[in-house]
């Protein structure tokens, strides 16, 4: 990469995501809080050393370089609140997780161990910031969030970061696991935390307008429409089909503690957006619209957007 001619050191930044068996990577300039994207790279998961070698041709030009990356851990989450009392609260161990606080009101956490393991993984290269996909999402949001509540999904292929925030605040965290039949299962903020008793308010009006969501045995009310679209359709639109069904389920478990765990403070969710990493459909949208009587919509999602947004803010000091 040659010199461009420029009279002084421009502040630049390197910023990738793994996702799959692909790392996707991209340099610019920052200025003025703004990330001006000069290249993207796609490199083989496998071949992370690619990765660093175009870290090290960056660093030529341009010696200090700042690195940031998505986690893409699933040992995380996110808490309302910003002490160590409020992960006490939830059943987090704060010895055990590194933590941010957002905008004085929530924090995102992620395991030590597994944050060790994601620098080992990409061993050579100096992180400068490390992103929680929560934090990420939150990014994302923000334009839609008002005082209301609101549910936001950021889906990766066999895991999806489900959070309920409003205007400046988290209500909900919890990672899905997102398995085929009988295999899903749930990762929550609080793992040991036992089945809910009651709530600490009334959910009449929320009964009276919604089937009880523990209640709903989508894969039987479904079955017959899988049937006619496997017949219709090639193997892997089925799967998709049960994949969307498996993950409306997850969704619908993490609403049902979401509402009846008096560690939350409650409300009633009327709208689900969904932010896609891979190739989800309209299916998931059409089931919580008819099920759940919630407006939902389906967007891309593109962690290098959204991560220059957020690196040139917090490298522009």
């Amino acid at each position: 990469m040659g010199k461009l001619g420029r009279y002084f050191w421009p502040k630049t930044a390197l910023l990738f995501y793994l996702y799959e068996e692909t790392i996707y990577a991209a340099f610019g300039y920052i200025d003025e809080g703004n990330f001006d994207m000069q290249e993207k790279r796609e490199f083989e998961a496998s071949k992370s050393s690619e990765l660093l070698g175009w870290l090290e041709e960056i660093s030529q030009t341009y010696p200090k370089t700042y690195v940031c990356a998505m986690l893409d851990t699933t040992n995380q989450g996110a808490v309302p609140g910003c002490s160590k009392s409020d992960l006490e609260k939830y059943g987090i161990d704060a010895a055990l997780v590194h933590t941010l606080c957002v905008d004085n009101s929530w924090m995102a956490y992620t395991s030590l161990v597994e944050m060790k393991w994601f620098e080992q993984k990409f061993k050579g290269v100096d992180f400068d910031l490390l992103y929680s996909p929560f934090v990420l999402l939150y990014k994302k949001c923000q334009p839609m969030l008002d005082t209301k509540p609101a549910l936001f999904l950021l889906h990766q292929n066999g895991v999806a970061f489900l959070a309920v925030f409003s205007e400046k605040k988290l209500w909900y965290a919890q990672v899905l696991i997102i398995g085929t039949g009988e295999e899903s299962q749930v990762e929550g903020t609080d793992e040991e935390a036992a089945e809910p008793e009651g709530l600490s308010f009334d959910l009449d009006m929320i009964d009276n307008e919604v089937e009880s969501i523990s209640d709903m045995d989508l894969l039987g009310e479904f079955k017959e429409e899988i049937e006619e679209k496997a017949e219709a359709e090639d193997e892997s639109a089925f799967e998709l089909l049960e994949y969307n069904l498996n993950l409306f389920e997850e969704m619908k478990g993490a609403l049902s503690r979401f509402y009846h765990d008096d560690l939350y403070s409650h409300d009633f969710i009327e709208r689900v957006t969904i932010f896609d990493m891979d190739d989800l459909g309209d299916d998931l949208v059409r089931y919580i619209e008819d099920e759940l009587f919630m407006q939902a919509s389906l967007h891309t999602f593109d962690p290098i957007g959204v991560m220059s947004d957020l690196a040139a803010k917090d490298l522009e000091g």
